[in-house]
């Protein structure tokens, strides 16, 4: 509604205009633009469960998750979906380097994430759908003994509770978790449970101090299952193909008019949408930042082996 009158602005003062309607017409006009490379260095420190999006006009906009615990990101090949992981994995180790705990589930085989598995806060790293079948699993374990901790403390969210701990469980390209119907029935059986655990993770984990990461390059409703994106209040894209490949993203029209020479430019939506260039941070710089933190882990992966066959299973 206000986009036509936006543009017209933006091309009569010859600068970024914004225009908003809440209650009354609002007009903001600008100095800059939208820069058009953002450093993670540059992003500013922030307590709490928190998270830089990126930097538009109006400056650094974060994210908590303690408040919005899940999230989805789209956004086609090499326009900054897997460094915006990077990102948030980055920031958060930083922050809370004792507290924060990952599974990821890098679905490309274990190309961007498997270098980082020796880090003290990855718990684990699923290259294959085999690999998340049985990393959900634990997963799905931790959370039911979560639940019943909850039930027996009288607790319902883990912002209001003792515990410090936080468990991110990040799915970069959340398609290849698509049953397909050439597949066999025991792998559509497999990956159905996949997206039934992340169903579950989406609806109920927030609370229990769980945070979801769901990214996928081509949001369809076969690759983005619906509790998932039904429970992401936070929803981040980059450049997509298709108009309805947004609306399913964000439920709107945009991030298929995104520019094609602007790599990390992305459309996050919340209760409103709004335009930031995301922070850029290297493989190298990322390692550099958090080699600190590498630990050898060939016994510890004995002992979660052992705790695997036991009734308790704990992240930490």
């Amino acid at each position: 509604m206000t986009e036509p009158i936006q543009e017209v602005l933006k091309l009569t003062v010859d600068r970024p205009v914004e225009v908003t309607f809440k209650k009354w017409l609002y007009i903001e006009v600008f100095h800059n633009e939208i820069p058009k490379k953002v450093a993670y260095s540059s992003a500013p420190h922030e307590k709490g469960w928190v998270i830089p999006l990126g930097c538009n006009e109006k400056g650094w906009h974060f994210h908590d998750f303690d408040k919005t615990p899940h999230c989805t990101i789209s956004g086609t090949t090499r326009f900054g979906k897997t460094v915006m992981l990077k990102n948030i994995m980055t920031y958060l180790i930083e922050h809370h380097p004792d507290d924060v705990e990952f599974v990821i589930l890098d679905m490309k085989g274990g190309l961007e994430f498997g270098r980082y598995k020796n880090l003290k806060q990855v718990v684990d790293v699923a290259s294959n759908p085999v690999e998340a079948f049985n990393a959900l699993g634990k997963v799905k374990a931790f959370m039911e003994q979560q639940e019943a901790l909850f039930k027996a403390n009288g607790w319902s969210n883990v912002v209001n509770t003792p515990i410090q701990k936080r468990l991110f469980v990040i799915v970069d390209e959340g398609a290849q978790l698509a049953p397909d119907r050439f597949m066999t029935k025991e792998q559509k059986d497999m990956l159905a449970s996949c997206q039934h655990t992340l169903g579950e993770i989406a609806r109920i984990g927030g609370a229990l101090g769980i945070r979801l990461i769901f990214c996928t390059q081509y949001p369809t409703s076969d690759t983005l299952p619906r509790q998932v994106k039904q429970n992401a209040d936070l929803k981040i894209t980059f450049r997509l193909p298709t108009g309805y490949a947004s609306q399913v993203a964000i439920d709107d029209y945009g991030a298929e008019e995104l520019p094609s020479d602007i790599p990390g430019r992305a459309i996050v939506k919340t209760h409103e949408k709004i335009l930031v260039q995301t922070p850029f941070i290297s493989d190298d710089e990322m390692m550099k930042r958090l080699e600190v933190y590498r630990v050898e882990k060939v016994v510890e992966r004995r002992e979660a082996d052992r705790k695997t066959n036991e009734d308790t299973i704990h992240f930490e």
